[in-house]
């Protein structure tokens, strides 16, 4: 596995799936989600809509993951998590943010996928922190699919 760090506009990468680091009600919001909502165009929140009337009335919990297509984005998929908020919510959730997505994004025969540093902005959890689980959970799913 080949793990490439980048800064930039997760919108613009090319990547089967970019990860949506959304709002739990699935409605939008501000940061990465305002700007994936925003590049993705009107479709994105009109599949949203279907998904809350159809199997998610309560919206996303924190650490699921649920996919979608990725409309005016350059990916395939965009797969939306929701992170958990670090000063009052488990921190040990965001582990189950990225397996999520990882299962999501391998379900989808995906060869590549981009994540933002979910949690990390305005839920506050440091960088390090992030890091740490981030590293944790790329080395176990390494070693799954090398298995």
């Amino acid at each position: 596995m080949k793990l490439t760090i980048i800064k930039g506009n997760i919108t613009k990468v090319k990547a089967d799936a970019i990860v949506n680091a959304a709002h739990h009600t699935l409605m939008g919001g501000g940061g990465v989600d305002g700007a994936i909502h925003k590049a993705a165009g009107k479709e994105l929140l009109e599949e949203y809509i279907k998904l809350r009337g159809e199997k998610l009335p309560d919206g996303l919990g924190t650490g699921e993951a649920i996919v979608t297509k990725a409309y005016n984005l350059p990916a395939k998929f965009i797969i939306h998590t929701v992170g958990p908020r670090y000063y009052s919510e488990n921190i040990n959730l965001l582990e189950n943010c990225y397996i999520n997505c990882l299962k999501l994004a391998e379900e989808n025969n995906c060869e590549s996928i981009a994540f933002p540093a979910i949690s990390t902005g305005a839920y506050g959890c440091p960088i390090e922190k992030s890091a740490e689980i981030v590293k944790k959970v790329l080395n176990n799913f390494k070693s799954k699919i090398i298995k």
